[in-house]
Protein backbone atom coordinates (compact mmCIF):
# COMPACT_ATOMS: atom_id res chain seq x y z
CA UNK A 1 0.00 0.00 0.00
CA UNK A 2 1.33 3.41 -0.92
CA UNK A 3 -0.29 6.79 -0.34
CA UNK A 4 0.02 9.18 -3.28
CA UNK A 5 0.49 12.94 -2.93
CA UNK A 6 -3.08 13.61 -4.07
CA UNK A 7 -4.43 11.48 -1.19
CA UNK A 8 -5.25 8.42 -3.27
CA UNK A 9 -4.01 5.06 -2.06
CA UNK A 10 -2.56 2.43 -4.36
CA UNK A 11 -2.47 -1.21 -3.32
CA UNK A 12 0.21 -3.19 -5.14
CA UNK A 13 0.11 -7.00 -4.85
CA UNK A 14 3.19 -8.69 -3.49
CA UNK A 15 4.15 -10.26 -6.83
CA UNK A 16 4.48 -6.76 -8.37
CA UNK A 17 3.01 -8.14 -11.62
CA UNK A 18 -0.72 -8.37 -10.97
CA UNK A 19 -3.24 -5.55 -11.14
CA UNK A 20 -2.84 -2.79 -8.60
CA UNK A 21 -5.93 -1.21 -7.08
CA UNK A 22 -6.34 2.55 -6.79
CA UNK A 23 -8.48 3.84 -3.91
CA UNK A 24 -9.98 7.30 -3.62
CA UNK A 25 -8.40 7.83 -0.20
CA UNK A 26 -7.11 6.06 2.92
CA UNK A 27 -10.61 5.91 4.42
CA UNK A 28 -11.87 3.96 1.40
CA UNK A 29 -8.87 1.61 1.60
CA UNK A 30 -9.43 1.05 5.35
CA UNK A 31 -13.08 0.19 4.68
CA UNK A 32 -12.02 -2.55 2.24
CA UNK A 33 -9.42 -3.89 4.69
CA UNK A 34 -12.06 -4.03 7.44
CA UNK A 35 -14.46 -5.84 5.08
CA UNK A 36 -11.61 -8.28 4.21
CA UNK A 37 -12.71 -8.43 0.58
CA UNK A 38 -11.08 -6.48 -2.22
CA UNK A 39 -13.25 -5.52 -5.22
CA UNK A 40 -11.24 -7.82 -7.49
CA UNK A 41 -11.09 -11.62 -7.71
CA UNK A 42 -7.98 -13.60 -6.89
CA UNK A 43 -6.28 -14.61 -10.13
CA UNK A 44 -5.90 -18.35 -10.69
CA UNK A 45 -8.66 -19.27 -8.25
CA UNK A 46 -8.16 -22.51 -6.36
CA UNK A 47 -11.04 -24.88 -5.63
CA UNK A 48 -11.93 -23.31 -2.28
CA UNK A 49 -11.85 -19.82 -3.78
CA UNK A 50 -14.24 -20.91 -6.55
CA UNK A 51 -16.77 -21.98 -3.92
CA UNK A 52 -16.58 -18.49 -2.37
CA UNK A 53 -18.97 -17.61 0.42
CA UNK A 54 -20.33 -21.17 0.62
CA UNK A 55 -17.05 -22.10 2.33
CA UNK A 56 -17.90 -19.93 5.35
CA UNK A 57 -20.84 -22.25 6.08
CA UNK A 58 -19.10 -25.44 4.97
CA UNK A 59 -20.34 -27.35 8.02
CA UNK A 60 -23.92 -26.85 6.76
CA UNK A 61 -23.30 -27.81 3.13
CA UNK A 62 -23.29 -31.64 3.18
CA UNK A 63 -26.73 -31.95 1.55
CA UNK A 64 -25.85 -29.38 -1.10
CA UNK A 65 -22.66 -31.21 -2.03
CA UNK A 66 -24.33 -34.65 -1.90
CA UNK A 67 -26.92 -33.33 -4.34
CA UNK A 68 -24.16 -31.85 -6.52
CA UNK A 69 -22.34 -35.20 -6.70
CA UNK A 70 -25.59 -37.08 -7.36
CA UNK A 71 -26.38 -34.76 -10.26
CA UNK A 72 -22.91 -34.60 -11.82
CA UNK A 73 -22.09 -38.29 -11.33
CA UNK A 74 -25.62 -39.53 -12.11
CA UNK A 75 -26.31 -41.16 -8.76
CA UNK A 76 -29.39 -41.05 -6.56
CA UNK A 77 -28.05 -41.56 -3.04
CA UNK A 78 -30.45 -40.30 -0.39
CA UNK A 79 -27.92 -40.33 2.46
CA UNK A 80 -24.20 -39.90 2.94
CA UNK A 81 -22.81 -43.32 3.80
CA UNK A 82 -19.46 -45.00 3.34
CA UNK A 83 -20.94 -46.82 0.35
CA UNK A 84 -22.14 -43.62 -1.32
CA UNK A 85 -18.84 -41.84 -0.51
CA UNK A 86 -16.88 -44.74 -2.03
CA UNK A 87 -19.02 -44.59 -5.17
CA UNK A 88 -18.54 -40.82 -5.43
CA UNK A 89 -14.77 -41.15 -4.93
CA UNK A 90 -14.45 -43.90 -7.54
CA UNK A 91 -16.40 -41.91 -10.10
CA UNK A 92 -14.54 -38.64 -9.44
CA UNK A 93 -11.19 -40.43 -9.74
CA UNK A 94 -12.39 -41.99 -13.01
CA UNK A 95 -13.47 -38.60 -14.29
CA UNK A 96 -10.09 -37.14 -13.24
CA UNK A 97 -8.36 -39.68 -15.49
CA UNK A 98 -10.60 -38.50 -18.34
CA UNK A 99 -9.96 -34.84 -17.34
CA UNK A 100 -13.65 -34.25 -16.56
CA UNK A 101 -13.36 -33.49 -12.84
CA UNK A 102 -14.26 -29.92 -11.84
CA UNK A 103 -12.92 -28.19 -8.70
CA UNK A 104 -16.42 -28.19 -7.16
CA UNK A 105 -16.51 -31.99 -7.48
CA UNK A 106 -13.40 -32.27 -5.30
CA UNK A 107 -14.76 -29.79 -2.73
CA UNK A 108 -17.99 -31.81 -2.66
CA UNK A 109 -16.00 -35.00 -2.03
CA UNK A 110 -14.12 -33.30 0.82
CA UNK A 111 -17.46 -32.35 2.35
CA UNK A 112 -19.22 -35.72 2.10
CA UNK A 113 -16.19 -37.80 3.11
CA UNK A 114 -15.38 -35.27 5.83
CA UNK A 115 -18.89 -35.57 7.25
CA UNK A 116 -18.35 -39.31 7.72
CA UNK A 117 -14.95 -38.78 9.35
CA UNK A 118 -16.39 -36.05 11.56
CA UNK A 119 -19.14 -38.41 12.74
CA UNK A 120 -16.72 -41.27 13.42
CA UNK A 121 -14.33 -39.07 15.40
CA UNK A 122 -16.99 -36.93 17.08
CA UNK A 123 -15.22 -34.00 15.49
CA UNK A 124 -15.91 -30.50 14.23
CA UNK A 125 -15.19 -28.71 11.00
CA UNK A 126 -12.80 -25.80 11.06
CA UNK A 127 -11.63 -23.43 8.37
CA UNK A 128 -8.07 -22.30 7.94
CA UNK A 129 -8.15 -18.82 6.51
CA UNK A 130 -5.33 -17.97 4.14
CA UNK A 131 -5.01 -15.38 1.44
CA UNK A 132 -4.90 -15.51 -2.31
CA UNK A 133 -3.52 -12.52 -4.18
CA UNK A 134 -6.22 -10.22 -2.78
CA UNK A 135 -8.91 -12.06 -0.85
CA UNK A 136 -9.27 -14.76 1.79
CA UNK A 137 -9.61 -18.44 0.96
CA UNK A 138 -11.08 -20.89 3.48
CA UNK A 139 -9.77 -24.46 3.59
CA UNK A 140 -11.90 -26.95 5.56
CA UNK A 141 -10.45 -29.60 7.86
CA UNK A 142 -11.54 -31.49 10.98
CA UNK A 143 -10.56 -31.43 14.64
CA UNK A 144 -11.52 -34.62 16.53
CA UNK A 145 -13.04 -34.78 20.00
CA UNK A 146 -9.56 -35.85 21.18
CA UNK A 147 -8.10 -32.61 19.83
CA UNK A 148 -6.36 -34.13 16.82
CA UNK A 149 -6.15 -32.53 13.39
CA UNK A 150 -7.45 -34.48 10.42
CA UNK A 151 -6.36 -32.78 7.24
CA UNK A 152 -9.31 -34.06 5.25
CA UNK A 153 -8.79 -31.57 2.42
CA UNK A 154 -5.20 -32.69 1.88
CA UNK A 155 -6.22 -36.35 2.11
CA UNK A 156 -9.06 -36.18 -0.40
CA UNK A 157 -7.15 -33.94 -2.82
CA UNK A 158 -4.29 -36.45 -2.65
CA UNK A 159 -6.58 -39.39 -3.44
CA UNK A 160 -7.97 -37.60 -6.48
CA UNK A 161 -4.59 -36.30 -7.65
CA UNK A 162 -2.92 -39.71 -7.40
CA UNK A 163 -6.04 -41.49 -8.69
CA UNK A 164 -6.53 -43.65 -5.62
CA UNK A 165 -10.17 -44.67 -5.29
CA UNK A 166 -9.90 -46.26 -1.84
CA UNK A 167 -12.03 -44.55 0.79
CA UNK A 168 -10.53 -46.75 3.52
CA UNK A 169 -7.27 -44.82 3.14
CA UNK A 170 -8.93 -41.80 4.79
CA UNK A 171 -10.42 -43.78 7.67
CA UNK A 172 -7.22 -45.74 8.32
CA UNK A 173 -5.37 -42.43 8.63
CA UNK A 174 -8.08 -40.95 10.88
CA UNK A 175 -7.79 -43.87 13.34
CA UNK A 176 -4.09 -44.71 12.97
CA UNK A 177 -2.05 -45.30 16.09
CA UNK A 178 1.15 -45.80 14.07
CA UNK A 179 1.95 -42.12 13.75
CA UNK A 180 1.70 -39.43 16.38
CA UNK A 181 -1.36 -37.27 15.73
CA UNK A 182 -1.03 -33.58 15.01
CA UNK A 183 -2.57 -31.76 17.95
CA UNK A 184 -4.99 -29.06 16.89
CA UNK A 185 -4.04 -26.63 19.68
CA UNK A 186 -0.41 -26.75 18.53
CA UNK A 187 -1.31 -26.63 14.82
CA UNK A 188 -3.64 -23.66 15.24
CA UNK A 189 -1.08 -21.38 16.92
CA UNK A 190 -0.24 -18.49 14.62
CA UNK A 191 -2.85 -19.51 12.04
CA UNK A 192 -6.18 -17.94 11.21
CA UNK A 193 -8.61 -20.64 12.35
CA UNK A 194 -12.40 -20.51 12.44
CA UNK A 195 -14.07 -23.43 14.24
CA UNK A 196 -17.52 -24.09 12.79
CA UNK A 197 -20.23 -25.03 15.28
Amino acid sequence: MHKLKNGEVIFIPNDLKSDAILFEDKKCFDKIIKKDQFPIANPGKDMFDIEGERMRTFHLQAEHYKDHLNKVLKFDFKEITKESAQAYLSKVVGRKIKKLTAPTDVVALICVIGELVKQETNGKWFLEKRYGMYNPIYEPNIVTSEGNLISISFGVIGLVKWRIAKLDTIFIHAHSKLTAPIKFNKYSKGRRIIVLE
